[in-house]
């Protein structure tokens, strides 16, 4: 089978919708089936790509997140899709490039689905901070969601309770598949190397959130948390792992808290690193209101960590609070510091039920479902 990813945001990006687009490349090309990218890039990525199945479209980068793009010519992906003769075109976005995806699937009359990675409409605080104005961006984006998903074959919801929003806004054909992680790169088996000795928290209880820096990401809520968890255990740090728009902000909120000493920002980490990240923590921590799934919280749970998360959307379907993991209000620092104290404290029990949930997340799994969608809808 070919098949066609239309992105917004693709490699050198590192985020959970390139995470799981290469997951599902990788396990789909390692069963014989040829995947092709169609992404938004800067000329400088265009010009570097050495990958012929990828094909990158001059784009512009979009104000309040410079690291994604608006593609600004990608119809022309038209062309190429019709010379490859592929079979199924899957968009990963809603901007330009989910457009183009649009356009190119019913030219071809082939089948067209599109996976919601992003609830766009809990981001409005990127186009104004008047609340008046958020509610007004959050209606009228849900209006374009369930026109572009509408136009889809079938629509992705990674959750559960991701379909069931996006049913109470009429979108219809929505199908939950989650997208898959990869449990064998990820395992409790995995040492933390160098990381340790690098960020000075040998003999330190480390507290791990990893992910992009970002409002919508909520680490307020664990930075007023923090006195709390040191009061119980002193030894504690907080290791920021990433980088993003809001970096300098969680920084300075941290400084203004009085907790920067507990509190260590890596920036941007390598890729190869990140096992070793999870090994070195002793918890890992999700206070985000915005997952559709939570691929952070799958990595953590399968490298046998426990992890304290939010009590809200995607997260609570795949935590069991006190069984493989431990849940907490995200707008309230004290019950955040009393589940992340839990999860430094949880026993073994806790940490290989943590395994055993995620390996239900598989990317094998997943992709098996996945091709069962394409053969269906072929």
């Amino acid at each position: 089978m070919r098949i066609a990813f239309y992105t917004d945001t693709y490699l050198p990006n590192r985020d959970g919708v390139v995470t799981a687009i290469m997951n599902f490349r990788r396990e789909l090309e390692d069963r014989g089936h040829e995947v092709y990218i169609f992404a938004s890039g800067s000329g400088k990525t265009k010009r570097e790509n050495d990958d012929p199945n990828v094909f990158y479209h001059a784009s512009t980068p979009f104000r309040p997140y410079p690291q994604y793009r608006i593609a600004l010519f990608p119809f022309l992906s038209e062309m190429t899709v019709r010379s490859l003769k592929i079979d199924v075109v899957h968009s990963h976005g809603m901007a330009t490039m989910g457009l183009a995806a649009d356009r190119a699937a019913h030219a071809m009359k082939i089948p067209y689905i599109g996976t919601m990675h992003t609830l766009i409409p809990h981001a409005t605080h990127y186009v104004s901070k008047v609340g008046q104005v958020q509610r007004a961006a959050e209606s009228v984006a849900w209006r374009y969601l369930r026109f572009y998903y509408n136009r889809c074959d079938a629509a992705i919801a990674p959750s559960r309770v991701i379909k069931e929003l996006m049913e109470a806004h009429g979108i219809r054909n929505v199908r939950v598949l989650p997208n898959g992680i990869d449990i064998e790169r990820f395992n409790a088996g995995v040492g933390d190397g160098p990381v340790r000795g690098w960020w000075n928290l040998r003999g330190r209880k480390v507290v791990m959130h990893l992910g992009r820096l970002v409002l919508e990401k909520n680490l307020e809520v664990l930075i007023r948390s923090a006195l709390l968890v040191a009061e119980e255990e002193p030894k504690v740090r907080f290791l920021i792992v990433g980088t993003g728009p809001a970096a300098s902000h969680y920084r300075e909120l941290a400084r203004k808290s009085g907790v920067e000493r507990y509190f260590t920002f890596t920036g941007f980490v390598d890729d190869k690193w990140v096992p070793s990240y999870y090994a070195c923590a002793d918890a890992v921590v999700v206070p985000s209101k915005f997952e559709t799934q939570g691929l952070v919280t799958l990595e953590a749970m399968a490298c046998g960590k426990p992890v304290a998360g939010a009590d809200y959307l995607a997260t609570k379907e795949v935590v069991r609070d006190g069984v493989d993991g431990f849940l907490f209000d995200p707008d309230d620092a004290e019950d955040c510091a009393e589940k992340v104290v839990a999860a430094l404290r949880a026993n073994s029990k806790v940490r290989k039920a943590a395994r055993k949930a995620a390996e239900n997340y598989s990317v094998e799994k997943c992709t098996d479902r996945l091709l069962a969608l394409y053969e269906e809808l072929v």
